[in-house]
């Protein structure tokens, strides 16, 4: 969200959120189910760069954050009164600037009081869901490959996380189920390795600290039901760690997708069966249904086996992998994976590390960088010593 942006037409390509465009979606989100059980929002509701933009607006970056999210949660309580909403935070979420978090301190006070959630620990909390189930909320912003301390912050903040979710998973008792919400998907970073020509494997989190996550969901997976998350600016789904993972599109179309918001059929026992993405088409000014998990995949419910299912059909089908493609950017007509490396994208969904890969076709273009590397570090040390010959040749003249 820009708070500075009041246009009256909602942002296009290559701008944040405006006021226009928050409202409209919200009025979309009430079209499509006017009486959610559960709202969830799974991160950076702040504009890219906050803090500059703040401060070239002469503002104090934290007092505008936190007044900046509490208009948003006012407009969800009015459109929706009846919601539970469960709210992760972002890396652009801290005044402290992008992924520079804190762990605690008067910040995060002042947004659970907004949120009316108790976000004291690092960002993290338990929340009650319909069906006496769980959402384990995680700032896994500090697990991140980016996440740098602010000042003041304790620096052992990624494994203080790790170790608050065994803490949570570990006293869920059956037969409760969990759904997960966090910010950072766990794997790889499929567009920035494209946009890296494959030179180069982006990692969302530092290996270490997914590991560590990835070996708890394995630990826990029969109780928990699915994962949400955020932060890709894509619609797409991942299992990884034996968890279904639902990746949430965004309605800021900074990056040339369309806005976009899913909804969610979840059934008894934290079931999910069934998710829509509804998207705005800025051509026709209209929210529409863009995708469903159920008609192009031919599934009953989403689970572990339906997403395998459904990555081996987008491998196989042309007509599904082009229905796919077409989703990650919510039917924006700036394409971003065609014929020639959807792979990157689809292998994400379920391979990470030395699998993704093998399975990308990236192995031996990644050999590369070290050849290169040293190719590269053999010019400057001749480099070096020829200089330092010449020069002691001239002293010797």
């Amino acid at each position: 969200m820009n708070p500075y942006d009041s246009g009256r037409v909602p942002s296009g390509y290559g701008f944040d959120t405006n006021w226009a465009l928050w409202s409209s979606a919200v009025a979309a989100m009430r079209a499509e189910q006017p009486n959610p059980a559960v709202i969830v929002v799974a991160g950076d509701f702040l504009a890219h760069h906050f803090p500059a933009l703040v401060l070239a607006h002469h503002g104090k970056p934290a007092a505008v954050a936190v007044a900046t999210m509490r208009r948003i949660e006012l407009s969800l309580k009015r459109a929706f009164p009846h919601a539970r909403i469960v709210v992760a935070l972002g890396n652009n979420d801290d005044p402290c600037g992008d992924y520079r978090m804190h762990a605690s301190g008067p910040y995060l006070n002042a947004l659970a009081r907004v949120w009316h959630r108790p976000l004291g620990n690092a960002g993290s909390y338990v929340a009650a869901l319909p069906n006496d189930d769980r959402a384990i909320v995680l700032d896994d912003v500090y697990w991140s490959l980016f996440y740098d301390p602010c000042p003041g912050t304790r620096s052992n903040a990624p494994e203080r996380e790790l170790a608050w979710l065994r803490s949570a998973l570990a006293a869920t008792r059956a037969p409760q189920r969990v759904v997960l919400v966090e910010h950072v998907p766990p794997g790889i970073d499929a567009m920035s390795t494209l946009d890296a020509h494959r030179f180069l494997l982006v990692d969302y989190m530092r290996q270490a600290d997914e590991s560590a996550y990835l070996n708890e969901l394995r630990a826990h997976a029969p109780q928990i039901a699915f994962a949400i998350a955020g932060h890709a600016h894509r619609s797409d789904f991942r299992v990884l760690g034996g968890v279904p993972t639902i990746v949430a599109p965004s309605i800021s179309p900074i990056y040339a997708n369309n806005p976009a918001f899913l909804t969610l059929a979840v059934g008894a026992g934290g079931a999910l069966r069934d998710y829509t993405l509804v998207a705005y088409d800025a051509r026709t000014a209209r929210w529409a249904p863009e995708f469903d998990f159920d008609r192009v995949y031919g599934a009953r419910r989403v689970d572990v086996a339906t997403m395998l299912a459904a990555h081996a059909a987008i491998e196989r089908d042309a007509t599904v992998r082009q229905r796919w493609a077409a989703s990650l950017v919510a039917g924006s007509p700036v394409a971003e994976v065609d014929a020639g490396d959807w792979r990157a994208a689809w292998c994400a969904q379920t391979t990470a590390g030395a699998q993704f890969e093998q399975c990308a076709h990236l192995r031996r273009r990644l050999l590369v960088i070290p050849i290169v590397g040293a190719l590269l570090a053999i010019i400057i040390l001749a480099s070096v010593a020829l200089i330092v010959l010449r020069a002691g040749s001239f002293r010797l003249r």
